[in-house]
């Protein structure tokens, strides 16, 4: 490289596999959600990795529909519990926890991730969501989810609200002077007097003012609120641009780039990670065979077959799974976008002999994130290419299966990242901020004191 610029990377947790036949091959787990050892191992795995952060989702339902699509959405550890546990088992990985603003409250909020900052030292940020389930208002009392516009215009004054609360007291308002008795210089410690279209808040907070200052905020989302949202507090963006092919990711990078100057805010200010699933192993070989064992496994039914159809632009329903493509279609009359379908799948198998069951499979997972197959220098050549042409600042990396891709990945693509001059080799910061190269910011109340 000819810069000191290093790739960001993230390991998101979905305890029984990002891939939902994971659990079911021997010697994986069930209880990923559940299991303390699992959950610590995954982390300290990360840590081992040099990760920039740990990343822990969250949701508020649980719907046993989701169980063969993805079962990490019928069981969820509470975000801001795991978080605590994470914090105590490891000494320097950044722990990104979630938070649904649209079913809690700031304080509380503000408080927790203040005391986990504090006990982690220095290493939380925070992930915003909105939600989108009916089946959330209905276990808050309500008969509707808010629509898009509410959400968001709700969430932004959320995230006023947390970092007034961060900021209330000032860096050195505890001065714990033992010749005269003070604890506190109590014109150090702030009412934020908030007062807004949703919420109105006195503070101050009874946490002292975080390591980091102001916790890190994360947020996601392709819609314009949401990248709004993003251009205006967010420190990193998690998108799944790797699903828009490389040219499309570099173009969602732009904007969201180009949006942050309309909020007083350099590009650098902001990262953007896309989500990748890796099946790395020594070989290309091994890794085709491991993702051609997992998705041999999948369940996708009718609804599978039928967004197949959607895509090539050819009805397949009335075909057996088994059936080979080039038996059912010719490929040759297919458009451009349908053919780079079968291309991606082809690459993805290792072979271009498809049945419609392997490549239903592709279209149903690839859906989600990009899905890199290979060994590890094909996986760091293509990290490499979305980090260095303008589509990444770094990855959000999914295991497909836990705690077993992410040792593989540790153990294979980072040295390799690391022989390239990508990856760093050790820690150099203490906190998530330092370890994402973002400054610490000043307090909103003592630069207004200052002024």
């Amino acid at each position: 490289m000819s810069d000191d610029r290093r790739m960001h990377l993230g390991l998101t947790i979905w305890p029984t596999g990002f891939h939902p036949a994971a659990w079911r091959l021997p010697g994986s787990f069930t209880d990923g959600n559940s299991n303390p050892a699992l959950l610590r191992t995954a982390a300290q795995t990360a840590e081992r990795g040099i990760f920039d952060f740990f990343f822990i989702g969250d949701r508020l339902v649980g719907l046993t529909d989701s169980q063969f699509a993805n079962p990490n959405e019928v069981l969820r550890p509470e975000a801001l519990t795991l978080a605590s546990h994470i914090a105590a088992v490891t000494t320097h990985i950044g722990l990104i926890t979630t938070v649904n603003t649209t079913y809690s409250d700031p304080y509380n909020v503000a408080r927790a991730t203040a005391t986990i900052d504090h006990l982690s030292g220095g290493r939380v940020g925070l992930n915003i969501v909105t939600g989108k389930n009916v089946e959330a208002a209905r276990n808050f009392g309500r008969d509707q989810h808010w629509d898009n516009d509410r959400r968001y215009d709700w969430a932004a004054e959320y995230i006023q609200v947390l970092q007034l609360l961060w900021d209330s007291w000032e860096d050195d308002a505890r001065v714990a002077d033992a010749t005269t008795g003070q604890f506190v210089d109590p014109d150090r410690v702030h009412q934020i007097g908030f007062k807004g279209e949703f919420f109105s808040v006195d503070g101050p907070l009874n946490i002292e003012r975080p390591v980091q200052g102001r916790l890190p905020v994360v947020n996601a989302g392709a819609s314009e609120r949401s990248r709004e949202l993003g251009a205006r507090f967010s420190d990193l963006r998690f998108t799944n641009s790797s699903t828009l092919g490389l040219e499309g990711a570099r173009a969602y990078y732009a904007d969201l780039k180009s949006r942050l100057p309309a909020y007083g805010r350099a590009p650098a200010d902001q990262l953007i990670v896309p989500g990748v699933a890796v099946y790395v192993e020594e070989t290309d070989e091994a890794a085709r065979e491991q993702y051609s064992t997992l998705q041999h496994l999948l369940r996708t039914g009718p609804a599978g077959r039928a967004k197949l159809s959607d895509a090539l632009g050819v009805d397949l329903s009335a075909h057996p799974d088994d059936a080979r493509v080039t038996d059912v279609l010719d490929p040759s009359a297919l458009s451009t976008t349908a053919s780079r379908v079968l291309t991606d799948a082809a690459e993805l198998y290792g072979h271009d002999d498809l049945t419609l069951a392997e490549v239903t499979a592709a279209v149903a997972r690839g859906g989600m994130f990009k899905e890199v197959v290979g060994s590890p220098t094909r996986v760091a050549d293509t990290l490499e290419e979305w980090f260095t042409t303008g589509a990444a600042d770094g990855f959000m990396i999914f295991p497909p299966r836990v705690p077993y891709n992410i040792e593989r990945f540790v153990d294979l693509v980072v040295p390799e990242l690391q022989r390239r001059g990508l990856h760093r080799r050790e820690y150099e910061g203490t906190t998530l901020r330092e370890h994402l190269g973002l400054p610490r910011p000043a307090s909103q109340f003592s630069a207004a004191v200052t002024s």
